[in-house]
């Protein structure tokens, strides 16, 4: 009797994990929000200034996506997925600084920081999704993106420098239509932002390979996500993709067969 017992509880205990995975026909709503690290492949900042090159590298970058899914169970372990999502994607660079001829013990001196490329894409994710334990659930698809806008941000700050008293003693900003550099007056802020469009450099159209693991329950799910870029994005780089790692929480809302 208690063989039969203990085989009774495992049959209802495979019943239970079958059953908490979702039945074949059953149509989920699924909302989500989620942070995110980019980087854009064969990305960097070339300079060449004084007869030297100079490679300044990206590094990942933090960002932001939301959408919201439509899931259909196939069967009970295994269910597609299609959705539709705003995605921030990109890179920037770390902070770097380039000298002019010195002159008298004297510099023009620009400092950079906080470079970005912000792209903002609109997602088309499909995906199929395994059930392979109780909650646990593996994925892979396409996702299709397409460009909204880019841009590219830094702030900046140019002085003369004078190498022999370690100090900045005037200061300048940019000016873009005439592409000269103009004295600030006494009292305007020395550190200053640029930012410019630039839409045009990029490629409408993205794809990439989305690779998922998501833990579900009481109709939570949290879902950790690697996107494989597949295609250049950009016009004038070779070989430039997105790479996006995602970290989502999601919530599902039964609509049919639940």
């Amino acid at each position: 009797m208690k063989i039969r017992s203990i085989i009774v509880a495992i049959v209802a205990l495979f019943a239970v994990e079958a059953n908490a995975q979702g039945r074949a026909g059953q149509l989920s709503l699924i909302p989500r929000v989620g942070f995110s690290i980019t980087q854009l492949t064969n990305d960097y900042i070339d300079l060449n200034f004084n007869g030297m090159q100079h490679e300044i590298g990206n590094r990942w970058k933090p960002a932001v996506e939301a959408g919201i899914d439509v899931e259909f169970m196939i069967l009970s372990r295994l269910s597609v997925t299609a959705g539709a999502k705003y995605s921030l994607q990109g890179s920037k660079f770390k902070d770097f600084h380039i000298e002019g001829d010195e002159n008298n013990g004297m510099v023009k001196l620009a400092q950079f920081s906080r470079y970005n490329t912000d792209l903002h894409y609109i997602q088309v994710p499909l995906m199929l999704h395994a059930y392979i334990l109780k909650g646990f659930s593996i994925g892979a698809g396409i996702q299709f993106g397409s460009l909204v806008s880019a841009k590219e941000s830094f702030n900046y700050m140019i002085s003369d420098y004078n190498k022999q008293t370690n100090r900045s003693e005037k200061f300048y900003r940019f000016d873009r239509p005439s592409k000269t550099l103009v004295e600030l007056a006494e009292g305007e802020d020395r550190f200053l932002k640029y930012s410019e469009t630039v839409t045009d450099a990029y490629k409408g159209t993205d794809m990439t390979i989305p690779l998922s693991i998501s833990y579900e329950s009481e109709d939570v799910i949290l879902d950790l996500r690697y996107n494989i870029g597949l295609n250049n994005i950009s016009k004038e780089v070779e070989k430039m993709r997105n790479n996006v790692i995602t970290f989502s929480i999601g919530y599902r809302i039964p609509l049919l067969g639940n």
